[in-house]
């Protein structure tokens, strides 16, 4: 990331912003308890991505979502409210982001600036976060210690980095379209607030986010390890182990993930690695989430699992099947073999409909109409391509936080999992070398409007301090090859490595 300033503008309206405040508080008397209060206004912002970096305190959470297909980017940090589930408690984390999401928006009031004409997504209180891959109660080690070993019975003896939970409210987001920029404060609202100090509270948030900033990025550093996480098995030997078990019928696929621990000589800078996935690979979603404390999860995802849009009693869906993947040809001619030579693999193809099959069968189950799929194309990223149906579906539903229900069917789907599912999750989370946390697994965002969308968290690593943690994965069928699934992998690595420095 460059070094370069930051400059914000904003319209100020303080007469409105005070009128609402007091409106809030009324409430709040009336109903004797808290209010979430939500404001809105206009708001000009040169680089999200650079705002964040330099506006947000160090131990509070950030998110940061850019998704170009869409047009959107979100950059919001600090908390009015949160819910984070630790690993050993054994609530329904689904559930649970459920009851959270619908508590804090049930009674909120939403306002914005008198002269704004946005749309309710524009001025709808968002919810940010990410789930665990495994459910809850499974053992993790996330403490990228390079010097112990990394066993599948030593890793059931560490503490998680992240909760099999988190979601957040934050105190302020930007969110950027193509054509407008606004700025969302939130703050929860007490019966015996006072409506001046309240507003001098928000006012200064304000005043923050308005001063120009200059950030500049730390020194760059220097890799001086990297080191494969390996159990009591090295990962290829795992692979012949879940071909033997394919063989004999236990499960059709399995997808199996490596991890690289990367030590470098000083800090790692989370923002300056994401600025170089996002320009890497614009076609990506490009995501960070900091749960406070220096402790952050980001990466540059090409998948979708659950993208969903409320409209009047029906809830339309879509989800990424993305499985099968070959390299990038160093010329034009070289390329069009490869994609070509993918979209003609017996082996790639029944990968790719296996996960196909997954994501329709758990749309259906829980109600939902099928459109019409369109045909299987080529999703061609800067290192790598990769097989690609987008699935759309509508479901008849007022209440659209049954989303939350529908992502919680759909993860993981056989793109990152197996099938069937059970067994080949089962197989994973025993052999792997180290749990993945938040690897893989859903991350991204709702608002109050009825929309979200949840990436797959993949392209991704832990960065704390010094240290990374990267994984990437190979779906594994009948007639995989383990020369070219580890092949696969190493591929898919560098995305992250180039991006932490290390090619």
């Amino acid at each position: 990331m460059q070094v370069r300033q930051s400059v914000t503008y904003s319209s100020i309206d303080s007469k409105s912003l005070h009128d609402w405040i007091v409106k809030a508080i009324a409430k709040a008397q009336i109903t004797g308890s808290s209010v979430l209060f939500s404001y809105s206004q206009s708001w000009e912002c040169i680089n999200p991505l650079l705002l964040l970096a330099s506006k947000a305190d160090s131990q509070q959470p950030k998110f940061y979502w850019e998704q170009p297909n869409a047009n959107l980017v979100l950059a919001a940090a600090g908390s009015v409210a949160e819910i984070s589930i630790a690993n050993h408690d054994l609530s329904d984390r689904f559930d649970c982001a459920k009851k959270f999401t619908k508590t804090h928006l049930a009674n909120a009031i939403v306002a914005k600036h008198p002269d704004l004409e946005l749309t309710g997504s524009e001025v709808s209180i968002h919810v940010v976060g990410a789930f665990s891959f495994y459910g809850n109660g499974s053992n993790t080690n996330d403490r990228l210690d390079l010097d112990q070993q990394n066993n599948y019975q030593q890793n059931n003896q560490q503490k998680s980095w992240f909760p099999t939970l988190l979601f957040f409210i934050p105190r302020w987001m930007v969110r950027q379209n193509e054509r407008d920029c606004t700025l969302t404060l939130n703050h929860y609202i007490q019966p015996w607030d006072n409506a001046d100090d309240v507003l001098e509270l928000i006012e200064n948030l304000r005043s923050h986010l308005q001063a120009s900033s200059n950030y500049e990025a730390p020194t760059v550093h220097e890799v001086s390890k990297i080191v494969e996480v390996e159990g009591a098995q090295i990962w290829t030997e795992i692979v012949e182990r879940a071909l033997t078990l394919i063989h004999q019928g236990h499960f059709e696929k399995v997808v199996l993930a490596r991890a690289l621990d990367v030590l470098a000589d000083r800090n790692f800078d989370p923002f300056q690695v994401l600025h170089v996935l996002r320009c890497e690979y614009p076609e990506c979603i490009s995501f960070l989430l900091d749960y406070g404390g220096g402790k952050t999860f980001l990466g540059a995802t090409p998948e979708v699992v659950l993208q969903f849009k409320a409209h009047s009693d029906r809830l339309w869906l879509r989800s990424d099947a993305l499985a099968g993947s070959i390299g990038r040809g160093k010329t034009v001619q070289e390329d069009l073999m490869l994609g070509d030579h993918l979209l003609n693999s017996e082996k790639d193809m029944r990968e790719h409909q296996f996960v196909i099959r997954s994501i329709c069968d758990r749309l259906q189950s829980m109600g939902a109409a099928i459109d019409p799929q369109v045909s299987t194309g080529l999703l061609k990223l800067s290192n790598v391509q990769h097989l690609h149906t987008p699935i759309t579906a509508q479901l008849n539903e007022p209440d659209w936080l049954i989303a939350l229900d529908i992502l919680q069917q759909l993860h993981p789907t056989a793109a990152v999992g197996g099938e069937p599912r059970d067994r080949a999750v089962c197989f994973m989370q025993q052999w792997e070398a180290c749990d993945r946390g938040w690897y893989a697994a859903p991350i991204g965002w709702l608002n109050g409007n009825g929309e979200g969308t949840f990436g797959v968290g993949i392209r991704a690593g832990y960065i704390q301090g010094d240290r990374a943690r990267i994984f990437a994965g190979a779906g594994i069928v009948a007639n995989s090859q383990v020369e070219n699934e580890q092949s696969e992998t190493t591929i898919k690595f560098a995305a992250l490595l180039k991006a932490l420095g290390a090619l």
